[in-house]
């Protein structure tokens, strides 16, 4: 497993961007897994700097045929699947956990929390 540590701040997503690409380098991965596990990623991490605090902490675990992502954040709320108007610039994170991950769920850690989703790897 290895793990990134993240200030609260807006650059959060931009390095868990680059943190995912050196984990997976090497790894021939297809083009949408890789896009879509970029995209559930960050949108955790984002809500983790709006909303939960720090400290945040990312986790990439690689299962048998799948990854495991992990995203731990200082805050007590629970993360909802919202249902947004298109216009809307914002609430959509959480949703596009729940419709493209394969299973994706909620811990508490301490006094916060963890947010965590599987994705198949083919």
């Amino acid at each position: 497993m290895t793990r990134l540590e993240l200030r609260a701040d807006p650059s959060a997503a931009r390095r868990t961007r680059s943190w995912l690409r050196e984990q997976f380098g090497a790894v021939t991965l297809p083009t949408q897994v890789r896009q879509t596990l970029e995209l559930l990623t960050t949108e955790l991490v984002t809500n983790a700097v709006r909303h939960g605090g720090e400290p945040i902490e990312v986790r990439l675990r690689q299962l048998e045929g799948s990854v495991r992502v992990s995203v731990s954040d200082g805050g007590a709320g629970k993360p909802l699947v919202r249902h947004v108007p298109p216009t809307a610039t914002g609430g959509r994170g959480v949703a596009l956990v729940d419709t493209l991950a394969h299973r994706w769920g909620l811990e508490p850690a301490g006094a916060g929390k963890t947010v965590w989703f599987e994705l198949p790897l083919d």
